[in-house]
């Protein structure tokens, strides 16, 4: 494995996230310039602290399993990391101490949207990497 596209990757995500999450979220009362402010700061520590692990044991497992159908290796890829996002999030609300909240559906809906679209960026920017550096190594 390698954790420098890893950490890259993390970087990437980051960025990509606080776009996507702003554009999504602003709205007449803040701009896209508050959120683009407030998104980072909220969720560089999810995506460096719970993320990268995850990624880090859903890759492990991933390669343990033998997939004959690449299609099926990257569906099962995609939908691995979208479930990882709904446990970060639920572990981040267990860290924050959210208590019963956690079982209330329309109280987390949001927020666990919002790491599945983070985990799924994680996994698209990984994969492109990886491609993207196969490329070069052929090159050189």
């Amino acid at each position: 494995m390698n954790m420098g596209r890893k950490l890259m990757t993390t970087v990437l995500t980051i960025i990509c996230f606080t776009l996507a999450a702003s554009l999504i979220s602003m709205n007449e009362s803040y701009s896209f310039d508050f959120y683009i402010l407030i998104y980072p700061i909220y969720a560089t520590p999810l995506i460096l602290l719970i993320g990268l692990p995850l990624s880090i044991l859903l890759d492990y497992l991933l390669s343990r399993i033998q997939f004959v159908n690449r299609v099926l290796y990257l569906s099962t890829r995609i939908l691995s990391y979208a479930c990882a996002g709904v446990l970060g999030m639920y572990i981040y609300y267990l860290v924050m101490g959210a208590g019963e909240a956690i079982l209330d559906f329309k109280e987390t809906l949001v927020l666990t949207l919002f790491g599945v679209l983070a985990a799924i960026l994680f996994v698209l920017i990984d994969m492109g990497l990886e491609v993207l550096l196969k490329m070069r190594r052929r090159k050189s």
